[in-house]
């Protein structure tokens, strides 16, 4: 995890997600090890430890889930906390962060195509400290449109909206344009976290492109 984060910021990212959920004998005492091999890598960190049924490995209760959290937000600047967790867990894991310096990341990873009105509820819905993310899964190239157009709206609100799925790269590639923080790519070829997502050389060459 340590090289593959050297190797991304070498690419050119210009912030890491570290998936814990990956990390074999996950606890507090990995996750400090894999941040203390990670102090010369400068570009910020995003934490997040995705349960098995959204794209993930962990397969642990709620309440270890907020304690791995808890233990990545002392180095991480963002940790990103699961929607899926429900209201009880999610408010427990953003009260023993305060305490750190780690902004959080609200996402919700959706097992269907959300209306305008639906992303807009839950993005005004966030604490006013957090992103909001937004994820869906695209089943035709127009909700890649409808996801960018809903991102456009939420002008003044820190937000990342994309689909996900091969149907869904479009929208992956071009939310920045339309208001998203950032967007996420794999480090490499045959590395990629979720259905759809590209490596980051490609990535940047779209950029690119689009400048």
């Amino acid at each position: 995890m340590v090289r593959s984060a050297i190797e991304a910021e070498g690419l050119g990212a210009d912030l890491v997600e570290l998936r814990l959920d990956w990390l074999p004998g996950l606890s507090e005492v990995s996750i400090e090890r894999v941040f203390r091999g990670l102090e010369k890598v400068s570009v910020p960190k995003i934490a997040t430890v995705m349960p098995s049924a959204i794209f993930g490995k962990y397969g642990g209760s709620g309440g270890d889930r907020v304690r791995l959290l808890t233990k990545a937000s002392e180095f991480a600047e963002y940790v990103d906390v699961g929607f899926e967790m429900g209201d009880k867990l999610m408010k427990k894991c953003l009260e023993c962060m305060e305490d750190e310096a780690a902004e959080p990341v609200i996402s919700w990873h959706s097992q269907k195509m959300l209306s305008p009105a639906e992303i807009g509820a839950f993005v005004d819905s966030a604490p006013k400290r957090a992103l909001s993310k937004v994820v869906m899964p695209a089943v035709s190239q127009r909700d890649n449109l409808l996801a960018l157009e809903a991102c456009a709206s939420l002008e003044g609100r820190r937000r990342i909206v994309f689909c996900h799925g091969s149907l869904g790269v479009v929208s992956r590639v071009l939310c920045p344009l339309f208001g998203s923080e950032w967007a996420y790519a794999a480090a490499a070829k045959g590395r990629e976290g979720a259905p759809g997502q590209l490596d980051i050389l490609t990535m940047r060459k779209l950029f690119e492109v689009l400048a």
